[in-house]
Formats: C-alpha cells, structure tokens, sequence
C-alpha cells in the first residue's frame, strides 16, 4: 500500500522529502506495509517523524501496533548516483 506525500503541520518554507517503509502488525495479526514521502523542515528529527506516522496507523488499526520495520532515508540520490 503507497501512502501520498505528506507534509506534518509544522512544514517550514523550505523542506527535504524523505522517503518511508514501515510495516506494522496489529493486534489481529494483520500485517501492513506502506511507503511514501514526507516533506520535512529542517527542524524534524527521525522520532518526531517515527511518532507522526505511528499516530496515522494507530488512527486507522487502533493500539497496539507491533513495528516489524520502520525506514527512513532522504528521497534524493547523491549527484553521480546510477
């Protein structure tokens, strides 16, 4: 399942897109994959990313979630890279 790019409410002018692969389980045992980009300013930090997107699937599997696996890295490749 693909998430849209989201922007978290405290988005700055000026931003870096990250892209993201979670997988969660929930209590039943339904298991979730998703990816997608976040916009972020400068400001975010990796956990305060971590915790917005936890506090998505919680609204939508509710409590509790087992994290299976979480990335996080920047979208864009270093210049030069194939």
């Amino acid at each position: 399942m693909t998430t849209p790019t989201t922007t978290p409410a405290a988005a700055a002018s000026q931003t870096t897109s990250f892209h993201y692969i979670t997988t969660v389980q929930t209590r039943d045992g339904l298991l979730n994959t998703r990816d997608g980009q976040l916009d972020l300013p400068p400001s975010f930090t990796r956990a305060m990313c971590f915790r917005y997107l936890m506090e998505q699937l919680a609204d939508e599997y509710g409590t509790p979630l087992a994290v299976l696996y979480f990335s996080l890295e920047p979208d864009a490749l270093p210049v030069g890279a194939a």
